[in-house]
């Protein structure tokens, strides 16, 4: 799935974007985050895979507030109302009457108030480490479900890292699993491409002091809060929200695991806003499915590399790569992921991976390069933008077993390919390293096509004669059918008078 075409909706003067993902029967609204620049989270493989998980059942309008990231800047912090009028301004412009909205901490507040004024525009919430009080009121004390050393903290640490605006600090505040040199690298970006500092600092201090609390008590429609432990945010505090929502409940979310990048954060999330959007709990076995997976990788790279050296090798592979993934979206599938000169691509079905693998060893013979593939069929599993499972195993294997130019397949793939464009030479079984079981392997070679051409239909006189009657008058046609069937209808009901047996309806030809 590629980025959408970025709109823009003008508010008070100054352009607001807005992109709209998915043409699923759902309308999901998800109101970003400060640094949560919509065209780089394209960039990031979990945040690519949520999106397209999301296409999956749901219409999603994805947008930042007025003057970050792609919008103009503006001279002011907006207000809550103002906020809240741009996301009513957003569904108008996307057609969308109702939706299920989605906002995170800072941007809760206005998606509160638009449930609020607007019941019959918003079918469900989804609040994730809501504040509802205002951190810093006017007497100073901590707000309710706050204690005065979790306010501090949080207030002190927040401050800080919006003081280093653009150094990725963010991830940190976020979770403390998050805080890696990748992700610190991710959300520097993020944050120098969505605000200046100066902006950032200034809708920081308006969101220390906003206050909501008053607007939830007349939420109407379904809504989920949703805390992570181990975060700045009071747990308390998060649940007051969904205590004072009348249709509100709370959830803690699962622990985020080592490793995990700031898109794979969301995929808990998403599992609240379908269940919420679509009704349905996203089930434990919805990311396992029957696929074709393909390798392919390059023969004798080693040798290769020590041959032209590493500057020519790296451009050979960089036009590889993209060789590759032109044929793999031109043959309808998805190219997962490369890792140095080999490539992993799952398709619908095994015949457009059998047709994908020879085009692709075909074209990169241009840039001198020799290519082996292996195909295999079977249950895979989605793990965020990765495959796993046995299925992916075996392929490996496959491929890895294949001679230069060769394509090999599994029995599976075979079978389903009866019919199609090739022939297969059996190899035999073979033992495959960390394969419990032998596999029946097979050589695929495209099948010279019949230079007989196929004859057409030999239709009779008589045949013929229907044809054109029912290209020129079919109605003539249906009504000496319905003459016929009753003429057949009144003879049987006299032989059945008569005690004879009925004959057979069949119709008489004009």
């Amino acid at each position: 799935m590629d980025p959408p075409v970025t709109r823009y909706i003008q508010r008070d003067g100054h352009a607001l974007a807005y992109q709209v993902v998915g043409e699923g029967p759902h309308p999901i609204a998800w109101f970003f985050e400060d640094m949560m620049h919509p065209d780089l989270m394209w960039t990031d493989p979990h945040f690519h895979y949520n999106f397209e998980r999301c296409s999956r059942f749901a219409r999603s309008l994805f947008f930042q507030r007025r003057g970050f990231g792609l919008s103009d800047p503006v001279d002011h912090v907006p207000t809550l109302e103002e906020q809240a009028d741009d996301v009513v301004a957003v569904l108008d412009d996307a057609e969308v009457t109702q939706a299920t909205l989605v906002g995170a901490a800072s941007t809760c507040g206005a998606l509160a108030l638009v449930a609020a004024r607007y019941p019959d525009r918003v079918s469900g919430l989804v609040l994730a480490e809501p504040w509802s009080d205002a951190l810093l009121p006017e007497d100073g004390g901590p707000p309710p479900g706050w204690t005065a050393c979790e306010r501090d903290r949080f207030v002190e640490s927040y401050r800080d890292v919006y003081a280093c605006w653009g150094q990725g600090q963010l991830t940190s505040l976020t979770h403390p699993t998050l805080d890696t040199p990748h992700n610190r690298r991710i959300m520097a970006l993020l944050e120098r491409c969505s605000a200046t500092p100066r902006t950032a600092r200034e809708h920081l201090e308006w969101a220390l002091r906003a206050n909501y609390s008053s607007v939830l008590p007349a939420i109407q429609c379904p809504t989920k809060v949703l805390h992570q432990p181990d975060s700045l945010f009071a747990r308390e505090a998060v649940r007051r929200v969904a205590a004072h929502v009348p249709n509100g409940r709370f959830y803690d979310l699962p622990p985020i695991p080592v490793g995990a990048t700031l898109g794979e954060v969301l995929i808990p999330v998403l599992d609240h806003v379908e269940e919420l959007a679509s009704g349905v709990d996203h089930p434990v076995d919805a990311d396992r499915f029957l696929g074709t997976v393909l390798f392919t990788d390059v023969v004798r790279s080693t040798d290769l590399l020590a041959e032209v050296g590493d500057r020519h090798f790296a451009r050979l592979l960089g036009a590889h790569d993209r060789l590759v993934r032109v044929e793999v979206e031109a043959g309808g599938g998805t190219l997962v992921g490369i890792a140095g000169d080999g490539t992993l691509s799952v398709f619908d079905g095994p015949v457009a991976a059998l047709q994908c693998a020879h085009r692709i060893i075909r074209t990169t013979t241009t840039l001198g390069l020799t290519l082996r593939s292996g195909v295999h069929v079977g249950t895979v599993t989605r793990a965020g933008p990765e495959l796993t499972g046995m299925t992916v195993h075996i392929g490996a294997r496959i491929a890895a077993s294949s001679g230069p130019a060769e394509v090999r397949c599994s029995q599976a793939v075979r079978d389903l390919a009866v019919g199609a464009e090739f022939d297969f030479t059996d190899l035999g079984r073979h033992r495959l390293k960390g394969v419990p079981v032998q596999v029946q392997m097979f050589t695929a070679t495209i099948r010279a096509r019949p230079t007989q051409p196929a004859l057409p239909p030999r239709p009779t006189v008589s045949d013929r004669a229907v044809l054109t009657m029912a290209r020129r008058a079919p109605s003539m046609l249906r009504e000496l059918a319905r003459l016929t069937d009753r003429r057949n209808r009144a003879r049987n009901v006299r032989n059945s008078r008569r005690g004879d047996p009925p004959e057979d309806n069949v119709s008489t030809r004009p």
